[in-house]
């Protein structure tokens, strides 16, 4: 029975000793090891606690050692006799407010990432700090008073939604603003300089009605996820608006020296700005080329000067609607007398007619397209309303002399309004594409330029007098500042050349409308194309990888197959039917490659160019 009880015997045979390396033969007899004798063994490794605390040097030895958090600069006992790792390890852990490896143990909250409903649900615990940052951020966006949160009906609010969260007072969130501003001025900053993109800068002066000047600095760039961001640098006073001063504030800021272009309006300080930033940027071996390519015009305010020339022919007819608008908005018994017509007449009574900016044209088209769609109620305001005729037998002061009010409008300013309406839609529409600033907008100039020609050209054939005087005003302007393809800047062909849907063929084409010598195109061509090459070599050797090079003949087939579907422009179709194929073309290197590649369908409104 015994037997049965023990363990069975294991019949695998035992393993090997270990045994120690032989020591090699001593020619020598070993010396005696040191007597360890009285001596402590060597401590073990420092306890990782002591990452994140430093020790105190002890004034003298009667005092007891402590250490202080490297976070919140809290101190401890640490004698090592009596005081363990334990404590400091629950402050890192529990109290600490600002140490990484604090842990929320308390209840979370179950909510969806972003403000849509669609996104991820994530569970959040209640944080002093991050509330007291977004309440930091509030203020800012919404350009609340520092005092906000101390309001009667705000308090009211957060008692309900969350009363733990203790309001910061008006110094603190002050404080707290600065604090965040000298962060983001950090981390742009730091983007900037560190990072090996070129950014473009916009700039604009002007005076206020006190007579101070301001400047504001804005820069676009694209990040290394091909995410376009758009920052403003610097907003302030500045003495003048002389070239010089504006130069040396852009200069002053942020120290930017990796500047591809400068885009400012066409006032003639401006110039000056241009030539002071060219000087500097050469000096710092970082201008491109010639710096023929730093100074890019304000398409937007181009336009605003075309159309404003045109808009003088018609004066007359928008002063009325303007003081229609003007004498409807001049009271609230006046509006509402004029939404009583709107309703008798079965219009919309939710829209009105919003009174416009005299010195930006884009108010003035949504005045006047707004009053089309109320026509109606204004021709019964004229029936039913006594004192809108009077309205405008009423003089007003124009400059040092009085003028009787223009309007009521006739039907002849309605007319002109809606060919003029309808003409300037395209203008309209090109003014918020140039204005874009959550997009690329550096491919849009060439292909508004030419159909803006398009437009002018069109409607100087209408057997229309008024449209004919409007069109007249407009090409001279347009030939004074796109009227030679010298003076537009080469970066606009070359974005559109790098926009996979339209490549150097839409130039080609482009420059047929713009150009009527032949000759001349195919001299612009090539201009182009060698620019397009100067600029890959530049980028590949600023590049530490050299991008691979190409050699050899290869078949254009299948290069130019496009949709055949209704595009949006007629330009656009003539293109299409334009498009020849070409046989064999040697590639020398990647851009070549890319000419010759398939282009992207040219109809796909969803086509984002920097996802591509």
């Amino acid at each position: 029975m015994e037997a049965e009880s023990e363990t069975p015997v294991s019949t695998n045979p035992p393993p090997p000793l270990a045994l120690p390396p032989l020591a090699p033969p001593q020619s020598d007899p070993p010396k005696s090891a040191p007597s360890t004798l009285g001596k402590r063994n060597p401590c073990k490794n420092a306890s990782g606690v002591w990452d994140h605390f430093t020790k105190i040097k002890c004034e003298d030895e009667t005092s007891e050692p402590r250490c202080i958090c490297k976070y919140c600069k809290n101190d401890y006992a640490c004698d090592g006799e009596r005081n363990g790792t334990s404590t400091l390890w629950h402050h890192l852990r529990s109290q600490c407010k600002s140490s990484p490896l604090r842990h929320e143990k308390r209840q979370k909250v179950l909510s969806f990432e972003g403000q849509a409903k669609g996104g991820n649900l994530v569970a959040l615990a209640f944080s002093k700090e991050r509330c007291r940052i977004a309440c930091v951020k509030m203020i800012i966006r919404d350009e609340f008073l520092f005092s906000h949160v101390w309001g009667i009906g705000f308090c009211e609010f957060l008692k309900e939604a969350q009363p733990r969260f203790d309001l910061p007072s008006r110094t603190t969130i002050a404080r707290d603003v600065w604090d965040l501003y000298q962060e983001e001025k950090a981390k742009i900053k730091s983007v900037l300089t560190h990072n090996a993109q070129r950014v473009c800068l916009t700039t604009d002066t002007w005076t206020s009605i006190q007579n101070i000047n301001y400047m504001v600095l804005t820069v676009h760039f694209i990040d290394d996820d091909w995410v376009l961001h758009k920052r403003i640098l610097n907003f302030c006073v500045i003495p003048n608006h002389k070239g010089d001063t504006i130069g040396r504030f852009v200069e002053a800021c942020l120290k930017i020296e990796k500047v591809f272009t400068i885009s400012v309006d066409n006032a003639s300080s401006n110039d000056g700005c241009i030539s002071y930033m060219k000087k500097r940027l050469e000096k710092w071996n970082s201008l491109i080329g010639d710096g023929s390519l730093l100074h890019v015009s304000c398409c937007a305010h181009i336009t605003n000067l075309i159309v404003t020339d045109g808009m003088k022919e018609i004066h007359q007819s928008i002063e009325s609607i303007r003081n229609c608008a003007k004498y409807i908005r001049g009271s609230s018994q006046r509006l509402e007398k004029f939404r009583a017509c709107l309703e008798m007449e079965k219009v919309d009574t939710r829209t009105t007619v919003p009174l416009d900016v005299c010195t930006r044209w884009n108010s003035t088209y949504m005045m006047l397209e707004s009053a089309l769609k109320l026509q109606k109620g204004f021709e019964r305001m004229e029936e039913d309303d006594p004192n809108f005729l009077g309205y405008f037998e009423e003089y007003e002061a124009h400059g040092k002399e009085k003028k009787k009010r223009v309007g009521p409008p006739t039907s002849l300013d309605w007319d002109n309004t809606k060919v003029f309406v309808k003409f300037l839609k395209k203008f309209y529409d090109a003014t918020l594409r140039f204005s874009a600033s959550k997009m690329v907008s550096s491919n849009a100039p060439l292909h508004e330029i030419c159909s803006f020609l398009e437009e002018i050209d069109t409607m100087m054939n209408v057997d229309y007098v008024v449209m004919c005087k409007i069109k007249t005003m407009m090409k001279r302007k347009f030939d004074k500042y796109w009227g030679n393809v010298n003076n537009i800047n080469k970066l606009f062909f070359v974005a559109v050349i790098l926009d996979p849907r339209y490549k150097m063929e839409y130039v080609e084409f482009c420059l047929g409308d713009l150009v009527s010598d032949e000759n001349r195109v195919n001299d612009m061509s090539l201009e182009i194309k060698t620019l397009l090459h100067n600029l890959y070599d530049y980028y590949r050797k600023q590049n530490l990888a050299d991008a691979q090079v190409f050699h050899g003949n290869v078949e254009s087939e299948g290069s130019l197959h496009v949709n055949n579907d209704v595009t949006k422009s007629s330009r656009l179709q003539k293109f299409l039917k334009s498009r020849r194929d070409k046989d064999v073309v040697e590639i020398r290197n990647e851009i070549d490659k890319y000419l010759l590649e398939p282009p992207v369908n040219l109809t796909n409104d969803e086509f984002k160019l920097l996802d591509w």
